[in-house]
């Protein structure tokens, strides 16, 4: 059973222009081969390999049989550089998410500093409208953490 196993794999990846040989040596072992048998080969055959018939043309949508034509060159150079500009167009997206990504993560860790900050520093100054710090009282403090919070969770989502 083995051996018609491997005698049909083996004639199914023949080369259809090439010759098979099977022989048996002294020890008994059949072998294949696309090379002539050695010298003290018990037994010679030459395979003869059948060519399948070429499969039948798909139909065409208008009803013919005739197969489609054989791209060019210029149309294969054309599809070439439809992909080429797909997969560039297709890195570019990736590298901007990755960008806003990345973007996101840093402001989302500076609003959580931020936050952290206020929430436990004791004096809070912020600068006025001539450029003289204002310290800040409890009730701005806090009103401050909570824009605080609600800025971090926006950008930590």
């Amino acid at each position: 059973m083995k051996a018609i196993v491997t005698l049909a794999l083996l004639l199914a990846t023949v080369p259809v222009w090439g010759v098979m040989y099977k022989w048996v040596d002294a020890d008994g072992k059949v072998h294949y081969s696309d090379q002539a048998p050695p010298e003290g080969a018990k037994q010679q055959e030459t395979v003869k390999v059948k060519v399948p018939p070429p499969a039948p043309a798909a139909p065409q949508p208008d009803g013919k049989g005739a197969t489609p034509k054989a791209k060019t060159t210029a149309d294969q150079d054309m599809d070439f550089r439809k992909r080429r500009l797909a997969a560039a167009e297709a890195d570019a997206k990736r590298q901007q998410d990755a960008d806003a990504a990345a973007d996101k993560a840093k402001k989302c860790e500076q609003a959580k500093s931020r936050a952290t900050a206020l929430q436990y520093n004791g004096r809070i100054t912020k600068y006025g409208p001539n450029g003289e710090q204002i310290y800040l009282n409890d009730d701005e403090i806090a009103k401050e953490i909570v824009d605080a919070r609600k800025a971090a969770d926006s950008w930590c989502k």
